[in-house]
């Protein structure tokens, strides 16, 4: 009976000594539950809370410099960060971006750093798409984060949100470039030209998608002509006539709208008056072919005069080195380029690529180039996979409107500006020439301005002529005949898209 009593007792203390070690283990883990929380907290804090919750900080400085993963991100989704600029006034941070491939989707870059926001920082983001251009907005509301519900302040938010604007919130602005932008600075500016629009071809759409600002030249009267020019238009790019003129091989197709150097002034400029109410958006021409035409001053004359009168430029394309149309434009007074280079005579993307960065050489040590390329595969694969080299040369790509050469007024005659005329002896005694002299005078002086002996001068332009050295077509700065004959049965093979004519980089 004495044993019964022990026996409880060990029970007892061996129940209190395992309710013991089970409170002792809640003890434990809730200790170690709460150091563990206790550690997470803070960091949350940190990255969640410093713009709205830490008094004297500016809640705009600390946005900004979360954003720093921003370029890194682009630059993993094929984007180039061009320019970025913060406004703490407005609490909103801008950057200007540009795409390496048309194949990338703006959308799909936006909605993927809004998800990085919100995956680095707990932040919640509205995205805001512009209409009108390829941009959105990214707006923080304030009120949204951590700390700071809606209408609620806490004592230690408010000196911060007290600093922003009357929506309360921090804003990241990201805007894709497009043609029609205009970025300020004065870095040289390059115009790239492409030829031979108005075919239907499945390159064009690319060429379209095109960031940077191009110059498109639309062949008149042909089935995509119109169409193809009113999209360019709207896209941004600039577009002009690529007026087709009489090449010196004969045995070459104008089609609709071709001026041939034996045509009279009248028809020629009722052509030129059809082709231009064809394509009215244009702001300049420039030869499709015309090896013939542009050797010829006195058409040309006729040609820019029309063109003056119209409020056009004249892109000299430069099929020939004969060419006398920058000569008669100074006369004319017409503002007016030089192609420089053709980039695509030989259809491979990588031989592209090279007479891309000599031009873009040559406009970084002039000022201004002009080049001229075509609607094919290997130009236009070329032209996008040259975004970054273009972009890290500091060059702009520019419509041609913006490196055009301004003829300096002509003087007036001499006769017209003297007050007085000075009478000397000599003059007094001379003769009146005979008729038959002062007749074949007039004839020499119309030749002379008909048929100048010297190149058209830039007049003050830093754009160059195109320079023969290195060109396989001249020897010594004379045409090599031979080479053009072989580059016109090169050019004379169909390649992509383009017409069986070939394009306009051999003699025609």
């Amino acid at each position: 009976m004495q044993q019964k009593p022990l026996v409880r007792q060990y029970q007892l203390r061996i129940a209190l000594i395992l309710a013991c070690c089970c409170l002792s283990i809640t003890l434990v883990w809730f200790s170690l539950h709460k150091l563990a929380a206790g550690v997470d907290s803070p960091e949350k804090t940190d990255v969640g809370q410093p713009e709205v919750g830490q008094e004297g900080e500016d809640p705009f400085l600390a946005f900004v410099d979360k954003l720093s993963f921003v370029g890194e991100h682009l630059d993993q989704q094929g984007y180039l960060l061009l320019e970025s600029l913060t406004d703490s006034t407005k609490n909103l941070a801008k950057h200007l971006i540009v795409p390496t491939s048309p194949d990338l989707e703006f959308t799909e870059l936006i909605t993927g750093i809004a998800a990085e926001l919100e995956f680095r920082y707990g932040w919640p983001v509205r995205i805001e798409y512009l209409a009108d251009e390829i941009s959105a907005c990214m707006v923080l509301r304030v009120h949204d984060l951590p700390g700071c519900e809606a209408g609620v302040q806490t004592a230690d938010a408010k000196p911060a949100i007290d600093q922003l604007d009357e929506n309360n919130s921090l804003q990241l602005w990201i805007k894709q470039l497009s043609p029609a932008d205009q970025r300020g600075g004065l870095r040289p500016k390059l115009a790239l030209v492409i030829d031979d629009w108005g075919y239907s071809s499945s390159y064009t759409e690319s060429f379209l998608q095109y960031p940077f600002p191009l110059t498109v030249a639309i062949i008149p009267h042909l089935a995509e002509s119109s169409r193809l020019a009113q999209l360019a238009f709207a896209s941004g790019h600039e577009v002009i006539l690529h007026q087709p003129m009489e090449a010196l091989n004969a045995y070459v197709e104008l089609g609709e709208g071709g001026i041939l150097a034996s045509m009279g002034a009248d028809e020629i400029r009722e052509l030129l008056e059809a082709n231009i109410d064809h394509l009215p958006m244009i702001a300049g021409v420039n030869n499709h072919m015309g090896s013939k035409v542009t050797t010829d001053p006195e058409v040309m004359a006729i040609i820019l005069e029309m063109l003056k009168s119209k409020g056009l430029y004249f892109l000299d394309s430069y099929t020939t080195p004969l060419s006398t149309a920058g000569t008669v434009a100074s006369k004319v007074g017409i503002p007016y380029a030089v192609n420089s280079l053709f980039i695509d005579n030989v259809n491979e993307v990588e031989a592209v690529k090279t007479q891309l960065r000599r031009i873009i050489q040559q406009a970084g040590r002039t000022g201004s180039a002009v080049a001229i390329g075509h609607v094919r595969s290997a130009t236009v694969a070329a032209v996008w996979e040259m975004i970054p080299e273009i972009v890290a040369a500091g060059i702009d790509l520019v419509p041609v409107s913006q490196v055009l050469i301004y003829p300096e007024p002509q003087a007036e005659p001499a006769e017209e500006l003297a007050e007085e005329p000075i009478e000397e002896p000599a003059e007094e005694l001379a003769e009146e020439p005979s008729e038959a002299a002062a007749d074949e005078l007039a004839t020499m002086e119309t030749r002379a301005e008909l048929e100048p002996d010297a190149p058209a001068s830039p007049g003050g332009s830093v754009q160059e002529e195109p320079d023969p050295a290195g060109d396989d077509r001249y020897v010594n700065g004379v045409p090599n005949e031979q080479e053009y004959e072989q580059e016109n049965e090169r050019q004379g093979e169909q390649l992509d898209d383009s017409p069986e004519i070939g394009d306009d980089a051999a003699d025609y």
